[in-house]
């Protein structure tokens, strides 16, 4: 009987030792054959950022001008394919913080000289009048009547106004160059609307606005499925005429994201 014993111990030792090594060779081969998805490269990813815009001019297609943004939001990302050199990714954002200032004309005071020498003063509050720039400060006009000359000035102060807006984006593409390596340059491009409760950039423009931005960066990977990502962009908001007047803005964007990868 303990010659079958050992017997019987040999042929399970027998069986299971090539299943054990099989499977050790098949998860290394695995390895060898995708080295690349490891350690910074990820089918989706996740991130919340921070923008900001301290002024609009004239770009693309806006002409509104010193307007500025502050926005925070939230991203995603699906791969679509990846290379040794590049990846490109689905992109998708969401800003339910999105927060937009418009200079507004807040009062305006008129100076009437006559030529006798007397001066009058007219001080108008105006409640929040969005300009589209504030280079008008300080208008002078005059007459002459039976040779005396009467002139008047006009002197114009201004304010800014804050509106919150909710944008979202849902067609975009994210390209890393590099995918691999630690530091990764990217370029966005992306599309969308913004929603506010008032027309923006002016009056009788709309509450509803079309975006789209591009731009580009580098992702920075501190360790495996983290990263740190910093952008610059240039977005255009306007309402493609569904208002009766649309000035459109053009802005300059800086972005800071944490990203989260998996």
């Amino acid at each position: 009987m303990p010659k079958l014993f050992r017997l019987v111990y040999v042929a399970l030792v027998l069986s299971v030792l090539p299943g054990a090594f099989g499977s050790k060779l098949l998860h290394a081969q695995s390895l060898s054959e995708h080295p690349a998805e490891q350690p910074y490269a990820f089918p989706r990813t996740w991130s919340l950022f921070a923008e900001y815009s301290p002024d609009s001019s004239p770009l693309i297609l806006g002409i509104a001008q010193q307007r500025k943004f502050f926005t925070v939001g939230g991203a995603f990302t699906q791969r679509l394919f990846l290379k040794k050199y590049v990846g490109l990714s689905y992109m998708a954002e969401i800003r339910p913080l999105m927060l937009e200032s418009d200079p507004v004309l807040k009062e305006l005071i008129t100076i009437l000289s006559s030529p006798d020498g007397t001066t009058r003063f007219d001080e108008k509050f105006i409640p929040a009048l969005p300009v589209i720039n504030t280079n008008l400060r300080l208008v002078t006009d005059s007459i002459t009547l039976n040779g005396a000359t009467y002139s008047t000035t006009y002197q114009l102060f201004y304010s800014r106004r804050w509106t919150y807006v909710f944008g979202l984006s849902p067609v975009g593409f994210k390209i890393n160059l590099l995918p691999h390596e630690r530091i990764q340059p990217v370029l966005t491009a992306l599309g969308g609307f913004a929603v506010s409760p008032r027309d923006i950039p002016v009056f009788d423009s709309s509450a509803f606005n079309f975006t789209f931005s591009f731009g580009g960066g580098v992702e920075f990977y501190r360790r495996p499925g983290r990263a740190t990502r910093l952008e610059y962009r240039i977005q255009h908001l306007s309402n493609k005429y569904i208002g009766a007047t649309n000035p459109g803005i053009d802005s300059q964007m800086v972005q800071a994201s944490f990203v989260w990868g998996r």
